[in-house]
């Protein structure tokens, strides 16, 4: 069964020169379905009427050429290419000026129950599909453009296609407004759900401004159109010939609830054995009482010890002669009573079991529906961007599931993929990404317990140093190293090192500065070394200058070559607002970068402290190590070894890109970044481990 589409937009001019929009809806020619695209052009230009033009040309000649038996997705690929090359050929020659950054666009297709989309810019795409259960799962597809999609450009301004199916019940909306500040998400998902696509933009309108240039495109899939066609049918519940059937329905019914003859007598005998039963309880009873005031009299309680056994014997023996004097018929009744008695007495019971089993499940399964209905709100304010009520609504969540019974194995289960879900939910908030098998690359031979220190990168080789002072090389390809015969120089254990066009610096624990001369296989001591007192935390090399940390002052020393070594070097630092005791590590890229122990990084430029905006990270750094960045690389990259992860940073604003983390990373002494081939390698103990850099793109 196909889903009926029913579609409506909402296009609203902007009274602001520097902002256009356009929106169009068109239906396909030969088939149901629509084409439709959404652009915001936000910012200055010269000429935005060419782009549009272009864009509404094409998806024309797609809604025109879409026939009953045409390809679908074939046919929306051939409409991305040939926009994209149209749209690179006019921009070359100069027929519009519009900054790809200014250009919010999104193109699209659907029909049937498949729908394809590409974009670029930063728009609103909600799609809320309806499950099995009747329930709502609201995803924003433009969130997945922007992920996949890299710096955007004109060679290729609609650069990712998104596709999927589209089932009754499935909603989807493009909005050019962040329409989840101006209505909660309850409210927005039920005017899409329950409102037809019309009455939905008419009541989403209502919430902004009156002059707010909106767009809105709405597209719904409801059941098959035939069956809402069919001819109307008479209420049944309201026909004559129903009332009729009801009545008699009802009539036997009622006959039903008659009592038989078999039914009558059944009720005379529990009648009458209740009423036995009773009159021999109150007769037992007042005698026991009579027989207790006896017992406390010590003088009565051996007669009336006795008197009671004679008493019972007695009543006993006339009991069961009087039992055998009835009549068989009513020997049979009695038994059957007392049968029925019985059975009564165990229905009851099981009655009153399965009830209060009934109500715990119904108890549990309330608290179970809590819990995903919170998950489920939590996912909204995602798709809201509102990250801060999503981390509040995922720990009452969490809360709640920790707290659900588990004294059944299927129940603990439960509870254990809950958490997990729950869990999962927080990485995303937190953009970590758990890798539970990274890759190994090569384990070093060592049998005497010596382990990796330092791992770096010279003329595309990459090589280990240990604290056995033993130089490894990778052989990549093998997957294994080769040690290399150097001679020490009387240097000691390597911690850190710096490279820079065939130079290699090694800072280690004399303490002092090593050169490491691969050529002549030598570690050559230089005269750079921290005075009496003093430690060095780490060094770089930046422009055939060498710079290095002394927490105790809080400084950076900057040594200059003089000759085959470097001169005594001058306090580099001008101007500093930030206490840099507990700086552990520092990397240049122009600016240089100096990272504190809490995570924190300081940025420095010609000597002075600048302002430098660095996003909160879940869990909070508490012991980082080492950090990274170099000219050509547009992200900054910190350590922490207690954690086992490895954060990624925006350089430019200092936004959160990612976490990647691993257990294997435990007791990770050093990491080396390689962009061009998007690897990430990372030292642990004697084993090199590899990992794709998917920020990367």
């Amino acid at each position: 069964m196909n889903p009926y589409l029913k579609a409506a937009k909402l296009k609203e001019e902007s009274v602001d020169r520097k902002h256009v929009n356009e929106t169009a809806l068109l239906p396909l020619d030969g088939r149901e379905g629509y084409v439709f695209f959404m652009i915001d052009i936000r910012g200055k230009n010269t000429n935005p009427t060419e782009l549009i033009s272009i864009i509404t040309e094409h998806s024309e000649r797609l809604a025109n050429s879409v026939g009953k038996d045409a390809n679908v997705q074939h046919r929306f690929e051939q409409f991305l290419s040939a926009l994209n090359q149209t749209l690179s050929e006019r921009v070359i020659n100069g027929d519009f000026s519009v900054p790809i950054e200014q250009l919010n666009a999104l193109v699209g297709i659907v029909s049937a129950h498949e729908m394809f989309l590409s974009g670029t810019g930063d728009l609103v795409a909600l799609f809320l599909h309806r499950t099995q259960e009747q329930r709502y799962q609201v995803f924003n597809l433009f969130r997945s453009i922007q992920t996949e999609q890299a710096l955007p450009n004109w060679e290729k301004a609609f650069a990712v296609v998104l596709d999927g199916d589209i089932t009754a019940g499935d909603v989807f909306c493009v909005s050019n407004k962040d329409i989840g500040r101006h209505i909660s998400q309850e409210e927005l998902n039920s005017i899409l759900s329950t409102l037809p696509p019309t009455s939905a933009t008419e009541k989403i309108r209502q919430y902004f401004p009156t002059n707010t240039d909106l767009s809105l495109i709405i597209v719904q899939s409801t059941e098959d159109q035939m069956i809402r066609e069919e001819f109307a049918q008479p209420l049944a519940s309201v026909s004559i010939n129903e009332l009729d059937r009801t009545k008699t329905e009802t009539r036997k019914l009622l006959e039903d609830q008659k009592p038989t003859p078999s039914t009558k007598l059944f009720v005379k005998m529990t009648r009458m054995i209740v009423k036995t039963a009773w009159k021999f309880a109150t007769r037992h009873i007042r005698a026991g009482m009579q027989a207790t005031v006896k017992f406390t009299r010590k003088e009565q309680r051996e007669r009336a010890i006795n008197t009671v056994k004679t008493t019972t014997d007695a009543r006993i023996r006339q009991f069961i002669a009087t039992y055998k004097g009835l009549p068989k018929s009513s020997k049979t009744l009695a038994l059957a009573g007392v049968g029925i008695v019985i059975a009564l007495l165990v229905g009851i019971s099981v009655l009153q079991n399965a009830q209060a089993r009934s109500a715990e499940v119904a108890a549990y399964d309330s608290l179970v529906k809590k819990v995903e209905d919170t998950i489920e709100k939590a996912g909204g304010a995602i798709i809201y961007k509102d990250e801060t009520q999503a981390r509040k609504l995922y720990t009452e969540a969490l809360a709640l599931a920790t707290a659900l019974p588990q004294e059944t194995e299927e129940r603990l289960a439960q509870s254990k993929n809950l958490i997990g879900e729950i869990n999962n939910a927080f990485d995303t908030l937190r953009h970590l990404v758990n890798i539970p098998a990274p890759n190994l690359v090569a384990e070093l031979g060592f049998t005497d317990g010596s382990t990796g220190k330092t791992v770096f990168s010279n003329e595309g080789l990459i090589y280990v140093l240990s604290s056995n002072k033993q130089l490894s090389l990778l052989d990549l390809a093998k997957k294994t190293f080769t040690s290399l015969e150097t001679k020490d120089g009387g240097s000691g254990i390597p911690l850190e090192t710096t490279t820079e066009d065939g130079t290699i610096l090694v800072l280690d624990d004399r303490p002092g500065v090593t050169r490491l001369d691969l050529s002549n296989a030598q570690m050559q001591l230089t005269n750079v070394k921290p005075i009496e007192g003093t430690r060095w935390t780490d060094i770089a090399l930046y422009n055939s200058k060498l710079y290095v940390i002394e927490p105790k002052s809080g400084q950076l020393i900057r040594y200059n070559r003089a000759g085959n070594d470097y001169d005594g070097g001058t306090r580099w630092i001008k101007a500093l607002s930030t206490d840099l005791s507990d700086a552990v590590s520092l990397t240049i890229d122009a600016t240089v970068f100096v990272l504190k122990q809490n995570g924190k990084i300081v940025r420095f430029v010609s000597g002075s402290e600048v302002g430098w905006t660095q996003a909160s990270v879940d869990p909070v750094v508490t012991s980082a190590s080492d950090i990274w960045t170099n000219i050509d690389s547009a992200y900054v990259y910190v350590l922490e070894p207690a954690t086992q992860r490895l954060i990624v940073y925006k350089k430019e604003g200092g936004s959160l890109v990612t976490q990647y983390r691993s257990d294997a990373f435990t007791g990770v002494t050093d990491f080396l970044v390689d962009e061009p081939s998007k690897t990430i390698y990372f030292l642990v103990g004697t084993k090199l481990f590899s990992i794709s850099a998917s920020h990367l793109k």
